[in-house]
């Protein structure tokens, strides 16, 4: 593994990891991380990768794991920070394709990752060989609208940096709701408790984020799903949506299906979706993770 700085689109210090295979390189894999965590929680994933012969990038967004130089910067991801992460992974990309010229490369996304992926392929889609989904799903209507509204006039209220700990219950406070005799709020990541146990340990990882971060989140979440901005998708662009039926951020399946009808209806020629029996949130870290790896490397391949 290779540790590295790069400069976002604003400037902005941006960690990254990269690992590579021993031998013959077939492709990169270009992973965006979710919220309140960090790149390297896909460590396992990416050796995984190398022993198939592709080479890994995940680089810590603004705000988060080593991009900040104070563990009390977390989450202050600044003003456009949402559209400030997707450029910032446009100047990675840039890189990857540098030292890896002529090379196919495939986005992952999850999580927060996933919309910004979501929102990457609206402009740079043409420009990879294929995006995939994790733990994600479409959101929009009335409850973002909400959402966004509250976020606005709590940053006047309080300011940008406070954390957002109302909008933050609001947001996750539920997630354990269908889980008999959870152990830890954080249970509705994965059924290893091991894993979760990791998370909860981790200094970077389900930090309550502030106000601004909520705010310039839902501002992109609000935007992402006009009809122009989804036109300019390629229609030949192979996209892969996984997650956990009992993923509350899919809605329990219903939301990552709304996902994958929106691109069909859109014409998307090469969709595929996989919803895992009994799956929470974090498919790469849950108990049946080497069946989840072998599917996304087999959808890799063909692709």
């Amino acid at each position: 593994m290779e540790k590295f700085e790069i400069k976002g689109i604003d400037g902005n210090k941006i960690n990254v990891y990269k690992w590579v295979p021993k031998g013959e390189v077939k492709g990169v894999v270009q992973i965006f991380h979710g919220m309140a965590e960090h790149a390297l929680r896909y460590k396992k994933f990416a050796i995984f990768l190398n022993d198939k012969g592709y080479a890994v990038y995940a680089n810590d967004h603004r705000g988060h794991g080593n991009s900040v130089d104070n563990i009390s910067e977390l989450g202050r991801i600044g003003e456009n920070g949402f559209y400030g992460i997707v450029e910032d992974e446009k100047i990675l990309m840039e890189k990857i394709k540098k030292e890896n010229l002529g090379l196919p490369i495939i986005i992952l996304g999850h999580s927060m990752g996933s919309f910004i992926a979501q929102e990457y392929i609206t402009k740079y889609g043409n420009e990879i060989s294929g995006v995939i989904l994790s733990g994600t799903a479409m959101k929009s209507g009335m409850d973002l609208k909400l959402a966004l509204i509250l976020a606005k006039l709590q940053m006047k209220l309080f300011g940008r940096y406070k954390p957002a700990k109302f909008i933050s219950n609001l947001s996750f406070g539920s997630n354990n709701k269908k889980i008999q005799n959870a152990k830890t709020s954080n249970d509705w990541l994965s059924r290893d408790e091991k894993e979760v146990d990791k998370y909860n340990k981790d200094k970077y990882c389900g930090t309550t984020f502030p106000i601004e971060f909520y705010y310039e989140f839902f501002k992109g979440l609000s935007k992402l799903y006009e009809k122009e901005k989804l036109n300019q998708i390629p229609l030949e662009l192979p996209i892969y949506i996984f997650s956990g039926d009992a993923d509350p951020v899919g809605n329990y399946g219903k939301s990552t299906k709304d996902l994958y009808n929106l691109y069909e209806k859109l014409g998307l020629k090469n969709l595929e979706i996989k919803l895992y029996s009994g799956g929470r949130h974090e498919m790469l870290n849950e108990k049946n993770r080497m069946k989840v790896y072998e599917n996304v490397y087999n959808w890799i391949r063909e692709v």
